[in-house]
């Protein structure tokens, strides 16, 4: 079971830590069911697919690079009252991320952590949401960005192909 999942909109991506991105995808479910707007088709179909990614750490986010300019508008809008939910607390213990029920009986794994600090969390939300409009910097050359760790961003080498 891989640590990292892989977050994507369109040609751009990051790496991000499952546990913080299992957080934070929990909580853009919450803003969603909360906002009133989650029977509508689009968000009815990727409110499921934030589950399997918050508990299934195979699974990536992958942001529809066909959303219309509404869609994004509202995914941004959702993600930033989950970074403004996280952000009233500094941190979440792990008995309370375990009980969070998340899909058919599965939960998050915060491997270990006896508790998560948010702000890496909210870093994470944040990257997400400048991925979405274009705004992520570009990581340092034959690297890549990782996200939501307990100590923040940092980034990761790009593995080089090996010639046999």
């Amino acid at each position: 079971m891989s640590k990292t999942q892989f977050v994507k909109y369109a040609d751009r991506g990051f790496w991000a830590y499952d546990v913080a991105l299992g957080i934070f995808l929990k909580h853009l479910v919450d803003a969603a069911e909360a906002s009133g707007q989650a029977d509508s088709t689009w968000l009815s179909n990727a409110v499921p697919s934030w589950r399997v990614s918050a508990c299934i750490s195979e699974y990536g986010l992958t942001l529809d690079a066909n959303w219309s300019a509404e869609q994004r508008k509202t995914f941004v809008t959702l993600a930033e009252e989950a970074c403004t939910r996280l952000a009233a607390r500094e941190s979440i213990p792990a008995d309370e991320i375990t009980a969070w029920p998340m899909l058919d009986g599965l939960r998050i794994f915060p491997r270990g952590a006896t508790e998560v600090l948010t702000a890496p969390v909210i870093e994470l939300g944040r990257a997400i949401i400048a991925l979405l409009f274009g705004e992520l910097p570009e990581a340092p050359q034959g690297e890549t960005w990782l996200y939501g760790t307990p100590t923040g961003r940092c980034t990761l080498q790009l593995q080089q192909p090996r010639l046999f």
